[in-house]
């Protein structure tokens, strides 16, 4: 136990120490700039890009992109100045100065070759200062004085050597191996202090209060007094450092880089507000050169790399790399000490910055929640009532999400855990678990309880739940599950001012009323695009409702203008947050001081100090790519006339700002080929591949935080035709086109008449053909006309030739009957009987028809096809019919009267159901 103890109170100790909350620090190791570990010198120019004096060479950093240049001998460069547009460097054996090409690049102008013996063997330039209007470049040895009107150069050699310069209030100073303390005044030394009066190497000088502070490497602060070095008290903090580099701040203070320890930053009065070493951010402990930007940005060139302090950032953050502290999954600011629930624990930390475990909490702390003066933690293994630095856990259900307060009953609070959902009473003895509300039994991570004893709780796998509670929050009495929205992964609930919010991908979703559930805004939806989404965790305060996405954090609020919500943006870059997906977690711990939960700590925002930073934007590169990787660099005032065989073109841009968690985006268009601007991007590279030919404009523009930028780059460019486009191959078109349109026009011309002539050709045989088909047809009809004349006559004279024949035996009969030789009387009956045998209808009828159907033997066939009703009497009448006869001719053959066959034509008719226009006689004479 004593050892747990002894461990215990060295976590604690370790914690205080570390819980220091920092400003951003962007650190840049050798690998991300390609170049040498160490760096001697960091400048900038009025266009605020960055320069460093590197072991390789010059690098220039824009903010996006950087570039190297080698040294003109390959040497180490020591020292870098930007002064009115040039680029100052000294190296081995060699000063001068870079200024930009037209297509953006820098090159080197040498200022020793004019110099002849002035510069000494084995010299090396370790700082450049401007000075009255001229630039002046320092050795260990001696001093040039570089006039960049005139391009003289004088030298100015002190007779002890030169250790380190500075340049205060107008003045300038140097510092020499014997620890003596000179000025120059008007090209002439003056000492200030004697050799041998200051213990140790001079690194920084800094004038206040009417004297000057000299910073000893390792020997403390010291004042010069009438030629006497006098201790003044100075940083406790750096006893025991030695110092190697430092700068006096813009706004006061100073910041003091070190061997081995980092970076001490102290304000105006001398205190330490900041240390930053590896542990927390450098590339390396041992800082070799600080330098402040315009925008107070702080560069510490150490030993293995650079690094970027954004001092003036409204952000501060904790970094746990020892992985103590854990991610932070909430916070809440109670009783004067900020709590912290991690993956680790509940911690406290006080004002004075110490940071302590609460050891009942071992484990993951989800929720931190403050409820009538009493901060009730939402842990794993149930729920904890936190007093001070002490946690009692007073309820063991597993898995605390949320809390809720219940209307009307400020006695209870209802909670959600892994397994539903369970109720806390406040009694006399304390607060206590008082039941499992019965009736759902699935994990209610979000959950908000609405008055009417209506609860809504979202499950990431099963979608939102409408319930509905008894009088006492027993049991569920009602359960609806609904169908829109539908689950998503990641989506949030919370309960904002007088309405219930549900945020997913799909979009932001508000609740009517407990039977219909949760209806789209497409108001809101619309300001939460999909794309920007990252989560669907909300977090409602006061007045505003938190969400984060993929640019940043952004809230919700009831604006001025607007009758609903309005959306604000607050330009924090969202990667650099690191804040756990699903988990993002926002306090308001000050006034307007937001503290973020992230997956290594914490990060805190000034929220009313966000810049808005004016800014302007470069175009920083222009090329244009041909055929097998060849590449043409353009300038970047203009693109020019371009050959399309390089009209594959790409553009670089940058905005010099450094801050970490704010970054620029970008918006392009291309005027000839677009009207409308890009989507806004980060990044910074915009590439046109295969440009028809044409005249061009580029326009981009940026935009930082919620400022765009002061300037819009517009870039002209042309890209030229084609050799197969080119006026004289257009030329020679027209004149191959005049061409073959006129002898496509003679032979189109010899063919149509060609083809005339066989048109005719072959009407004239198709007429005559048509003639021929024409004659024969008529012969035909003639012929088929005169065959049926002859069938007609051939059936006439069958008929009557039988009508002969009956005829003759008949009267044959009755002359062999009157010849008979018989009695005379009975001659005559048998002549009579003779007679009406052959009048006798039926057999005469039985004998035409024989003799018909051998003349017309189809007749019968046909008639009884179409009229198949037709008695034998109506074929006999047809028949007649047929032959033409009349009425009267037809009545002694049936042996009735006129009358009685115009009757039976009358019927035949209406069984043939012809028209009355219709004449019996020709419709049969046409069967």
């Amino acid at each position: 136990m004593r050892y747990q103890l002894f461990f215990l109170l060295l976590f604690a100790l370790h914690l205080r120490a570390a819980a220091q909350e920092l400003p951003p620090v962007t650190p840049f190791p050798p690998e991300v700039y390609d170049a040498g570990n160490q760096n001697w010198m960091v400048s900038q120019d009025e266009a605020g890009f960055i320069y460093v004096a590197n072991n390789e060479g010059l690098l220039e950093y824009n903010g996006a992109q950087w570039s190297r240049y080698r040294s003109p001998n390959e040497s180490i460069l020591r020292s870098v100045r930007a002064v009115d547009g040039r680029i100052y460097t000294g190296s081995y054996m060699d000063f001068g100065y870079w200024d930009r090409q037209k297509d953006g690049r820098l090159a080197y102008h040498s200022l020793t070759g004019d110099l002849g013996g002035r510069v000494l063997p084995d010299e090396q330039f370790w700082d450049i200062i401007p000075y009255a209007g001229a630039v002046l470049f320092q050795s260990l040895q001696q001093f040039f004085l570089y006039q960049p009107e005139t391009g003289e150069t004088t030298l100015l050699r002190p007779p002890g050597g030169i250790t380190k310069t500075f340049a205060v209030d107008g003045g300038l100073y140097f510092t020499d191996a014997a620890h003596g303390l000179y000025t120059v005044e008007g090209g002439n030394i003056r000492t200030l202090l004697p050799p041998g009066a200051v213990p140790g190497a001079i690194v920084h000088l800094w004038a206040a209060a009417d004297r000057l502070l000299l910073q000893t490497d390792s020997n403390g602060t010291l004042a010069a007094v009438d030629g006497r070095a006098e201790p003044v008290s100075g940083p406790d903090f750096l006893a025991g450092k030695r110092i190697y580099s430092a700068v006096t701040l813009q706004r006061g203070g100073h910041a003091f880089g070190t061997i081995s320890n980092g970076v001490y930053l102290t304000d105006a009065g001398g205190r330490l507000v900041y240390h930053l070493d590896q542990v927390n951010g450098l590339t390396n402990n041992t800082v070799l050169s600080l330098f402040q930007d315009a925008q107070s940005n702080i560069w510490a060139g150490s030993d293995n790399g650079l690094n970027c302090i954004n001092l003036a950032s409204p952000i501060r953050k904790y970094t746990d790399r020892t992985g103590q502290l854990g991610t932070v999954y909430a916070a809440a600011r109670h009783d004067g000490r900020l709590y912290l629930g991690s993956n680790q624990g509940l911690f406290v930390r006080r004002d004075d910055g110490s940071l302590t475990l609460l050891p009942e909490t071992r484990g993951q702390v989800w929720s931190l929640f403050t409820y009538a003066g009493e901060l009730f933690c939402g842990h794993d293994s149930g729920t904890f009532r936190v007093a001070g630095e002490r946690a009692e856990r007073i309820a063991s259900v597993p898995g605390t999400w949320t809390f809720q307060e219940v209307p009307g009953r400020p006695e209870l609070l209802l909670q959600g855990n892994y397994r539903g959902l369970s109720v806390l009473e406040r009694t006399t003895d304390g607060w206590q678990l008082r039941n499992i509300v019965e009736g759902f039994d699935l994990s209610a991570r979000y959950l908000v309880l609405r008055a009417g004893r209506e609860a809504y709780v979202s499950h990431e796998y099963r979608g939102v739940y409408g319930l509905r509670l008894d009088a006492d929050y027993r049991r569920t009495i009602k359960q609806v599950a609904y169908d829109n929205p539908a689950k998503g992964k990641n989506a949030g609930l919370v309960a904002f001012r007088d309405s219930v919010y549900y945020y997913s991908r799909e979009g932001l979703f508000v609740l009517r009323d407990f039977q219909t559930g949760f209806v789209r805004d497409d108001a809101l939806s619309a300001d939460l695009p999909a794309g920007d989404y990252r989560s669907g965790r909300l977090t409602a305060t006061e007045d505003r409702l938190w969400f984060f996405t993929r640019d940043g954090i952004g809230y919700l609020h009831q604006g001025a203008l607007r009758e609903g919500l309005t959306r604000t943006a607050v330009p924090v870059a969202a990667g650099n947050i690191n804040a756990p997906s699903g988990f993002e977690n926002l306090t308001v711990v000050g006034q307007d001081t937001l503290l973020i939960g992230t997956a290594d700590g914490y990060l805190t925002l000034a929220r009313t100090a966000i810049p808005l930073q004016l800014h302007e934007l470069y175009l920083t590169g222009a090329t244009a790519r041909g055929g097998q990787d060849t590449v043409r660099t353009l300038p970047l005032t203009a693109g020019g006339d371009i050959p399309y065989a390089y009209h594959n073109l790409t553009f670089t841009v940058a905005v010099p700002d450094y801050s970490q968690f704010f970054r620029p985006r970008y918006q392009y268009r291309m005027l000839g080929l677009s009207e409308s601007w890009s989507d806004w991007t980060t990044e910074t590279t915009f590439a046109f591949p295969g440009l028809p030919y044409g005249k061009y404009t580029l326009e981009i523009r940026s935009e930082l935080g919620r400022r765009g930028s002061e300037n819009t780059i517009s870039y002209p460019l042309t890209v030229g035709r084609p050799w197969y486009a080119t006026y004289t191959a257009l030329f020679l078109y027209l004149l191959a086109t005049g061409g073959l349109i006129y002898l496509l026009h003679r032979a189109y011309t010899n063919y149509y008449r060609r083809k005339q002539r066989v048109l005719r050709a072959e009407a004239q045989r198709t007429l005559a053909v048509r003639q021929r088909e024409t004659e024969l047809e008529v012969t035909r009809l003639n012929n088929e006309r005169l065959r049926e004349e002859i069938d007609a006559k051939n059936r006439e004279a069958a008929l009557s030739t039988m009508n002969l024949v009956k005829k003759n035996e008949l009267l044959q009969q009755i002359k062999d009957d009157l010849l008979a030789g018989q009695d005379p009387k009975r001659n005559i009956r048998e002549v009579v009987k003779t007679i009406d045998r052959n009048i006798d209808e039926a057999e005469t009828w039985s004998l035409f028809r024989d003799a018909f159907e051998n003349a017309d033997s189809a007749f019968f066939k046909k008639v009884k096809d179409r009229h198949p009703e037709l008695t034998p009497n109506d074929l006999k009448l047809c028949a007649y019919l047929r032959l033409n006869l009349s009425s009267k001719e037809i009545a002694p053959m049936l042996n009735i009267s006129p009358r009685s066959v115009e009757v039976k034509r009358y019927r035949l008719r209406k069984k043939m159901g012809l028209d009355r226009e219709q004449g019996l006689t020709e419709y049969i004479l046409e069967i």
